[in-house]
C-alpha cells in the first residue's frame, strides 16, 4: 500500500505538471504572445509567460499535497492547511503584514550594503527595469503567492506530515521532518554553492518552526510570499530578474542577513499568533496508528466554522 500510494501520488503530480504546461502552451499559441513558443531575445523563464508557467507549475504542489494526504493518510485534505482543517485567512494576512515589516527593510539594507561592498552605490538610483516590467509585475503579484503556497503545501505540509506520522516520539516527529523537508527544499532549487544552500536550508527550518508555533501553513506561506514578491519586485525594477532566478551562489554576509531577517519575521508572526490565541493543536487530538492517524473532532467543536482561529 505504501509503495502504491507513493507511486500514485507521483504519477498524479506528473500529470498535473504536464496539464499546466499544456494549458499554457495552448494559451500562448492562441494569443500569439511572446512567451512559451516565441523567445528570440530573452530566456523563457524571465518573460511574463515564463514566470506565469513557473509559478503555476509550483502551485500544483497544493492539489498534489492534498491528494497525497487524502489517499495516503485517509484524512480530510484541509488538515494539510492547519489544525482546524482549513486555511485561516486571518492568520495568513496577519502574518504577511508582520513579515513585511521585517523582510522589506531587510532586503533594502542588503541591497545597499552589497552596493557599498562592490562600489556600485551610484547605480542604485539608475533604474533599468525589465523590458516587460508591467506584465512581469502583474504576474508576480497575482501568482507568486500561489507559487509560495505550493512549495509550503508540499514541503511543510505533505512531506512534513508524511514523515512525522511515522515517528512515535513527539520531539522526533518535530525535528526529523523539519530537517528532511528543509534539506529537500534547498536541494530542489538546483545547483548552488554551500552558502546559498545554507540560506535556503535555514529558510526551510524557519518555515517549519512557524508551522509548529502557529498550527498551520499560513504563517510560512506569508513569510515565503512576502520574501519572494519583494525580491522579484526589486529584480524587475533593476533588470536583474534572470540573475536572481538563476543564482547559484551567495556571499556569506548576505546569508547571515537573510537568516536574521527570516528569524525576525518568524518571531513577529509567531508572537502575534500566540497573543491572538491562534490554535496550535487539532481539536480533540488524533486517533489511529502510525502512518494512518486521523484528526478526531468532538461534537461540540468545529474545524470549519469562522470563529476558530
Amino acid at each position: 500500500m505504501g509503495l502504491a500510494v507513493v507511486l500514485g501520488t507521483g504519477l498524479v503530480g506528473l500529470l498535473t505538471v504536464v496539464l499546466v504546461l499544456a494549458v499554457l502552451a495552448v494559451v500562448a499559441m492562441a494569443t500569439g504572445g511572446t512567451g512559451l513558443l516565441d523567445l528570440p531575445d530573452d530566456a523563457w523563464f524571465v518573460t511574463p509567460w515564463g514566470m506565469l508557467a513557473t509559478n503555476l507549475l509550483l502551485a500544483a504542489g497544493i492539489p498534489v499535497a492534498m491528494l497525497a494526504v487524502r489517499v495516503g493518510h485517509r484524512w480530510r485534505p484541509g488538515y494539510v492547511s492547519s489544525v482546524v482543517g482549513r486555511l485561516r485567512w486571518r492568520v495568513l494576512l496577519g502574518s504577511a503584514a508582520r513579515a513585511a515589516l521585517v523582510l522589506v527593510p531587510a532586503l533594502l539594507v542588503t541591497v545597499v550594503v552589497d552596493a557599498a561592498f562592490t562600489g556600485t552605490l551610484g547605480d542604485l538610483t539608475a533604474f533599468d527595469p525589465e523590458p516587460r516590467w508591467a506584465a512581469l509585475a502583474l504576474v508576480v503579484l497575482l501568482t507568486t503567492p500561489l507559487q509560495a503556497a505550493g512549495e509550503e503545501y508540499f514541503f511543510r505540509g505533505w512531506l512534513t506530515q508524511a514523515i512525522g506520522s511515522w515517528c512515535a516520539r513527539p520531539l522526533v516527529a518535530l525535528v526529523l521532518p523539519a530537517l528532511v523537508s528543509a534539506t529537500v527544499f534547498a536541494l530542489a532549487h538546483g545547483s548552488q554553492d554551500p552558502w546559498l544552500f545554507a540560506d535556503r536550508f535555514a529558510f526551510g527550518l524557519v518555515a517549519s518552526v512557524l508551522v509548529w508555533r502557529t498550527g498551520g501553513l499560513e504563517a510560512s506561506i506569508a513569510v515565503h510570499t512576502v520574501n519572494n514578491v519583494a525580491a522579484f519586485a526589486l529584480a524587475i525594477a533593476y533588470g536583474g530578474l534572470a540573475d536572481s532566478l538563476a543564482a547559484t551562489e551567495a556571499a556569506p554576509w548576505v546569508v547571515v542577513l537573510d537568516v536574521l531577517a527570516f528569524a525576525g519575521a518568524a518571531f513577529l508572526a509567531a508572537r502575534w499568533a500566540t497573543r491572538s490565541g491562534v490554535r496550535r493543536e487539532v481539536p480533540g487530538g488524533w486517533v489511529g496508528r502510525a502512518g494512518r492517524a486521523s484528526p478526531r473532532t468532538p461534537d461540540h467543536q468545529t474545524t470549519t466554522g469562522g470563529r476558530t482561529p
